[in-house]
C-alpha cells in the first residue's frame, strides 16, 4: 500500500473545494494518506515534506506551478516521486507534462509509476521548473491579486499586464552566453527551463525539461503596443528575424542591469539580478503519463 503525503494549496485557485475530495479519492483507490490537513493551516509544506519524507513513498502537490515551486528544494533532497495536480492559475509544468487535469486520470498516474528526471533551472542558488522573469513579468505577478486570479484565472495577468505595461519603460540588459554578450533594451527576459511560460507561451518548439538547456527570450519592442504583433510568435514558439525579439539558448547564463531588477521564479518574487543561470540534469522526480 503506497504511503502519500498529500498537500493542496488552500489560497490556490480550485485548492480549498478540492482537498476532501481529491483525500477520499485517494483512500477509495487504497492508497495510505499521511493526515496533514489541520498542520497545513500553521505549517508549510517544506516542514511537512521533510517531517514526513520517512514515512513516504510519493508525495501529491494540489496547486499551481508556485505551489509546485515552493517545495522544489525539499523534493531535490528527499528524492521523493511528485505527482502534480493542476489546480492553479497557469499549470505550465502540468501543460509541458502533458498531466491530465481530470481527477481520476490523474490519480491513475501513481498506479501506473511512471517517472519521468526533469532538469531543474537554477539561479542565484535557487530552483525554477518553468521560467524566471524579469521586466513586465515581475510587476504583473506582484500586482495581480489572488482574489482576482481566482476569478479570471489567466484573464487575471492579461489584464494586469495590459495596465502595467503602459506605465513600463524597457530597461537596459547584458546578456552572457558562450562567451558572448548581447545588449539590448527589453521589457521582459524570461528564461525557461521547459517548453511553457506565462499563460501557455511557448518560449520555443524544440524545448524540453529534459534537454539540458535553459531558453532565453528578451523583448526588444519599441513601444509597449507593439507587443501585440508579437502574440502569434510567443503563442507558437516561432519568431523571425524581422521580429523584436531574440532567443538565445545555453546551459549557463549570466544576466546583468543598470540597476538590481526582481526576479520572479515560476511566479513569485524570489531573487534579482545581476543573475547567473545554470541546469541540473535531472534532480526533479515526477508523475507522467
Amino acid at each position: 500500500m503506497s504511503r502519500l503525503l498529500l498537500l493542496i494549496n488552500p489560497s490556490s485557485r480550485s485548492g480549498a473545494d478540492y482537498y476532501e475530495k481529491i483525500h477520499k479519492s485517494l483512500v477509495t483507490k487504497g492508497y495510505r494518506i499521511v493526515d496533514t490537513e489541520d498542520e497545513l493551516k500553521n505549517s508549510s509544506f517544506s516542514d511537512l515534506i521533510i517531517k514526513y519524507k520517512d514515512q513516504i513513498d510519493f508525495i501529491v502537490v494540489g496547486g499551481g506551478d508556485g505551489s509546485v515551486n515552493s517545495v522544489l528544494e525539499e523534493l531535490v533532497k528527499v528524492k521523493k516521486p511528485l505527482l502534480v495536480i493542476p489546480l492553479g492559475t497557469a499549470n505550465n509544468l502540468a501543460r509541458t507534462l502533458k498531466i491530465p487535469s481530470n481527477l481520476d486520470d490523474n490519480l491513475n498516474l501513481i498506479t501506473k509509476n511512471n517517472i519521468q528526471k526533469l532538469d531543474l533551472g537554477v539561479v542565484n542558488g535557487k530552483y525554477f521548473v518553468n521560467v524566471a522573469g524579469m521586466g513586465l513579468s515581475a510587476r504583473v505577478n506582484q500586482a495581480a491579486q489572488s482574489n482576482l486570479k481566482k476569478k479570471l484565472g489567466v484573464f487575471a495577468f492579461i489584464f494586469t499586464a495590459f495596465t502595467k505595461a503602459k506605465s513600463m519603460k524597457p530597461f537596459t540588459v547584458k546578456i552572457k552566453l558562450d562567451g558572448k554578450t548581447h545588449k539590448a533594451r527589453s521589457w521582459q527576459v524570461s528564461v525557461c527551463n521547459g517548453k511553457h511560460y506565462g499563460s501557455g507561451l511557448i518560449i520555443s518548439k524544440e524545448a524540453t525539461l529534459e534537454d539540458g538547456k535553459l531558453h532565453c527570450l528578451s523583448t526588444e519592442i519599441k513601444k509597449w503596443w507593439h507587443g501585440f504583433f508579437l502574440i502569434p510568435a510567443v503563442i507558437r514558439g516561432q519568431y523571425g528575424p524581422n521580429q523584436d525579439a531574440t532567443l538565445l539558448s545555453g546551459d549557463q547564463i549570466i544576466i546583468e542591469t543598470k540597476r538590481p531588477m526582481k526576479i520572479d521564479l515560476d511566479g513569485d518574487i524570489k531573487t534579482e539580478t545581476p543573475a547567473q543561470f545554470h541546469v541540473e540534469r535531472g534532480v526533479l522526480s515526477v508523475l507522467t503519463p
